[in-house]
């Protein structure tokens, strides 16, 4: 079981990590590399079970768009924490390709990179990290409310006279009451 965590709430789910040379189970949730998603696409998505793609830092996320109606989770690697491919996956799939399914992030993130991934459509996140659980556990939620890069899923406001520059429109909003 792996713990997940979702809007706040933690969740137990038990997704079954296929090689990419390894059978589809004749039941069960699979979590399936793009590689062998794409091999046979019809396999999984024809399935009554839910299923997920998991998708590795040099994969092109691109790849899925004709199948992103009927892929209910994208699963983003985050192999360590300075590296940032997974963001940028992440964001190609919410704001260019329109992916509206759960976006969730798996691997060696840190507590502070949650909330980015949040802005940049991460929708859960496998929690593999003690650490990490016990912060969110008690409640930690390191927000960030000002942004050098604008993304086209969050509500934002220019900050002073730099462009470049954002800060959440909630913050402005609760500021001004």
């Amino acid at each position: 079981m792996t713990t997940i965590y979702k809007d706040g709430s933690f969740f137990q789910e038990d997704w079954q990590r296929l090689e990419i040379e390894a059978a589809l189970p004749v039941s069960g949730t699979v979590l399936v590399p793009l590689g062998r998603f794409l091999e046979d696409p019809s396999a999984l998505t024809e399935r009554t079970e839910p299923f997920g793609v998991l998708i590795e830092p040099a994969d092109k996320v691109e790849h899925l768009a004709p199948y992103l109606g009927r892929i209910p989770l994208v699963a983003v690697v985050f192999p360590s924490f300075s590296d940032g491919r997974g963001f940028s996956a992440a964001r190609i799939l919410r704001e260019q390709m329109g992916y509206e399914g759960d976006i969730r992030a798996v691997g060696a993130y840190i507590l502070d990179q949650m909330p980015l991934a949040r802005r940049c459509g991460v929708t859960s996140f496998e929690i593999t990290k003690p650490e990490v659980l016990k912060a969110l556990r008690a409640g930690e939620w390191p927000e960030v409310t000002k942004y050098l890069q604008p993304v086209e899923t969050v509500e934002e406001i220019p900050e002073g006279t730099r462009p470049w520059a954002r800060r959440s429109a909630r913050e402005f909003r609760d500021a001004a009451e």
